[in-house]
């Protein structure tokens, strides 16, 4: 008959440990867990830690969150990386839920500079842009900036429609939505953000 035995693991603090169980000749190691992290809340990064997923995770997060199906099985993840931006890691959810809606990469609402029409995807960039006009920002007519803002308005609900869809069905992306700006409008003070590279899921 088997039979399993459950070992007692010594309590760290601010960490929860599964037990470790033994069946037959197996042995599955202990995993800790972020204790204090409740929905919303994140754990302290560890080397060998998992990233316990919030229960109310919304559509956006979830759909952006590089997780495998055994990783929502069990509700637990490794490494808080975004899909889409895989060379940006996370130590804590606050800062993976901030570069969801803030990457110029995928913005989930963007700012313009009312001078040039360009977008920011942060209002602290867009505060620094308008301190420090560089040279683009400056030879740009009010109409040229009205058009331009037109444009990203549109081209922004594009993005956001087509990115929906995408994380719901499993479809290639495409261009990053800043790299869709800059291919509009080559001459603009954007130089683009540290997620250049192309979108895949």
């Amino acid at each position: 008959m088997e039979t399993t035995a459950w070992e007692n693991l010594p309590w760290v603090e601010g960490r929860e440990q599964e037990a470790t169980w033994k069946h037959e000749d197996r042995v599955a190691e202990p995993q800790e867990v972020s204790s204090g992290a409740t929905d919303g809340e994140e754990g302290e990064d560890a080397e060998g830690a998992l990233f316990r997923i919030p229960k109310r995770l919304s559509e956006r997060h979830s759909g952006l969150l590089d997780a495998t199906a055994e990783d929502w099985a069990r509700a637990l993840v490794r490494e808080l990386k975004c899909k889409l931006c895989p060379e940006a890691g996370f130590c804590n959810w606050e800062g993976f839920k901030r570069h969801c809606g803030q990457s110029e990469a995928h913005p989930s609402k963007v700012w313009f500079c009312d001078f040039c029409g360009d977008f920011f995807a942060r209002i602290d960039s867009l505060k620094r842009h308008r301190k420090d006009r560089p040279a683009e920002c400056l030879s740009v007519s009010p109409d040229e900036a009205l058009a331009k803002r037109r444009a990203t308005e549109k081209a922004h609900r594009e993005f956001e429609a087509r990115l929906t869809r995408c994380l719901k069905t499993g479809e290639d992306i495409g261009d990053p939505f800043s790299q869709i700006i800059i291919d509009m409008f080559p001459d603009s003070s954007k130089r683009g953000s540290r997620q250049q590279n192309r979108l895949e899921t």
